[in-house]
């Protein structure tokens, strides 16, 4: 028995469902009035938060008094950077009418019938065991960075009689002899609702990303299979070209979506690149200087599912460079000798479009691939060692 063959809307639910843990619904799913208002009170909190958090990070940095050594220099700059990152990619996410018009476009052309999707290999194509648990370690060690310093709290008060009231960021300064208990609860509501905000732009952005890639790629791989399969005869000859036809339609189709996609997130990929390329090096100082500890050891879990973050963006950016070039190919491949000349015609067009790559890319400036990937990581690793020099 054939498994049961995913739809759209069950590849669309992941991403839509990371997003929901920020209060923010980019499909704009059919809610009842209380669900709307509980999701629009979850998103001004969060909203609200990360702006207090920012605003107080910024007056730290004039105030230029708590930023006196090093590792905080280090944390500060990671800072700054991931909270770059986080809102360019929130920004590109806002993008509502823009992401759904796409996402409305791919859903018209997915395969409707069980044998379409058998034959497109679908399942192939959802979201794999191993990229949804990256996903829940990647938010998990985020998370384990902000309860980090209360568990060390609550850890210290039980060997050595003294809870700390240690909290994530530096810009709150916390003194237990001065202020209120509950100021310190207040503090640790504003940083992990701050820390949800970002942390689900950031990474959410990329599925969204990722989910819409990968839609593209299916179809790519759809029109190379159907040329391979497609055995062209003289006496069928008006069909033969039909089904050509669709194939250019199809083709022109699918650049006519990339090129959406990268309008849609090309912004964000060229600065994602360069601040989670800063986030990593300042990330692995920091955690050097550190030494071995429970937040040590969240930064390096941190640093692990960033470096996959960005690998699986260049990974499928690659695919769809290499599927649309596997195009032509199979043009040359199929056995075409029996078509008419008319038919032959029809398949130089689709070489020639075939011949100008369909590229995921960072408003045009950069392609994205597993070049890119090998690039950001040997200039990560040289700005970090050097930093790493400077300090020593």
């Amino acid at each position: 028995m054939e498994p049961v063959q995913y739809s759209y809307e069950d590849f669309s639910r992941f991403p839509a469902a990371v997003f929901w843990m920020m209060g923010y619904d980019v499909l704009g799913v059919p809610k009842t009035r209380s669900q709307r208002i509980l999701y629009r009170l979850y998103r001004f909190l969060c909203l609200a938060s990360h702006s207090v958090c920012v605003g107080f990070m910024i007056f730290r940095m004039v105030e230029a008094k708590t930023i006196d050594n090093i590792p905080l220099i280090m944390r500060y700059s990671t800072l700054v950077t991931y909270v770059i990152n986080s809102d360019t990619k929130y920004a590109t996410a806002m993008q509502r009418v823009a992401i759904q018009s796409l996402n409305s476009k791919l859903a018209s052309i997915y395969p409707k019938t069980t044998l379409d999707r058998i034959y497109h290999r679908v399942n192939d194509h959802y979201w794999s065991k191993s990229f949804v648990y990256l996903v829940i370690i990647y938010i998990g060690s985020s998370i384990m960075v902000v309860i980090g310093p209360i568990l060390t709290s609550i850890i210290s008060y039980f060997t050595h009689h003294g809870f700390t009231y240690m909290h994530c960021y530096p810009y709150f300064i916390f003194n237990p002899e001065r202020h209120s208990k509950w100021i310190y609860l207040a503090i640790y509501v504003l940083e992990w609702l701050h820390s949800t905000q970002m942390v689900i732009s950031n990474i959410g952005a990329d599925i969204w990303l990722i989910y819409f890639q990968v839609q593209i790629n299916l179809h790519f791989r759809g029109i190379i299979q159907s040329l391979e399969d497609h055995k062209p005869s003289v006496e069928n000859d008006y069909e033969d070209r039909q089904f050509l036809a669709k194939i250019v339609d199809k083709q022109v189709y699918l650049v006519s979506m990339q090129n959406d996609l990268n309008q849609i997130f090309g912004g964000s990929l060229l600065l994602s690149l360069l601040t989670t390329a800063a986030v990593l090096c300042t990330v692995a100082v920091y955690t050097l200087l550190q030494g071995v500890s429970l937040e040590g050891c969240t930064y390096v879990i941190f640093i692990g599912t960033s470096v996959m973050q960005v690998y699986l963006v260049c990974y499928y950016g690659q695919q769809v460079l290499d599927l649309s070039a596997q195009v032509a190919h199979a043009v040359y491949n199929h056995d075409f000798h029996n078509a008419s000349i008319a038919y032959k015609k029809y398949l130089l067009i689709i070489i020639i479009r075939a011949h100008q790559p369909v590229e995921l890319s960072a408003m045009g400036y950069l392609p994205i691939s597993l070049d890119t990937f090998k690039q950001l990581m040997s200039v990560t690793y040289r700005v970090m060692t050097m930093l790493r020099q400077m300090i020593q």
